[in-house]
């Protein structure tokens, strides 16, 4: 029992039914391309080891990707929109899907790998395959990396969006500052239409008073229609950024 369990740990694969830290990944069999099988295969393994050392991920065993192949006979389509990839992504029970090609041409080996999102876009790179197969991991590895930085990277720069919070506040502070220059313009309407508006004097001094507190008033009452309706435009902006950066 314990032999067996070695070695899927040491092919980078995490064995069925223990549990799995990060996000979960699918490494499709590789494509072959002028080159033997067992070389192909190989080169896989390898990649396989490199992927699963990778910090955040969470490497699905062979066998079990083989096994959803299988099960999925005669289902897949061949992919060219970033629906139809999110939807395979999807079907696999995945987070991320990795698919490589091994070409041997002119007495090299190259390896192409694409890591697809849950999204369907797609991020890739290539490498060479060391002469010594004791290179193969860490040129796969290095090859590796640029994409898991981009998936990173890109992760982060969604949860730092700040603009539809930003403006949703704005827009939020917008709607109070205009109810409470509304409610003063009230206030003032009803102060000079039911009274003096508390203005003293007589005559000319009267008229003065009287007349600074009508075009207070009429102040008043032009910034809070201008705050509420820009308070609901920047909140209405806001509200939609959010729906759309939603994943």
């Amino acid at each position: 029992m314990l032999l067996p369990l070695a070695l899927m740990l040491s092919l980078g694969a995490t064995p069925p039914g223990l549990p799995c830290e990060g996000e979960r990944l699918v490494l499709l069999p590789f494509d072959t391309v002028a080159l033997p099988r067992a070389e192909a295969r190989r080169t896989e393994e390898a990649v396989r080891r490199a992927v699963a050392k990778m910090a955040g991920v969470c490497l699905e065993s062979r066998k079990e990707t083989v096994e959803r192949l299988l099960a999925q006979a005669g289902q897949q389509e061949v992919c060219t929109e970033a629906t139809c990839r999110a939807a395979e992504v999807k079907s696999l029970g995945a987070r991320w899907l990795v698919r490589g090609r091994v070409l041997g041409l002119g007495g090299e080996r190259t390896v192409a790998l694409v890591l697809v999102a849950a999204d369907g876009q797609e991020t890739r790179s290539t490498f060479q395959v060391p002469e010594r197969d004791a290179g193969m991991e860490q040129a796969a590895q290095k090859a590796f990396e640029p994409l898991w930085r981009v998936k990173t990277r890109r992760t982060e720069e969604k949860k730092l969006r700040p603009w539809p919070v930003v403006l949703m506040g704005t827009g939020v502070a917008a709607l109070a500052a205009g109810v409470g220059f509304g409610m003063a313009a009230r206030s003032t309407e009803r102060r000079f239409s039911q009274g003096d508006g508390g203005c003293a004097g007589e005559g000319e001094e009267f008229r003065r008073c009287f007349a600074d507190g009508l075009r207070r008033g009429e102040r008043q009452s032009k910034l809070a229609t201008g705050l509420t309706g820009a308070g609901a435009v920047l909140g209405a902006g806001g509200a939609i950024l959010f729906v759309w950066e939603l994943p």
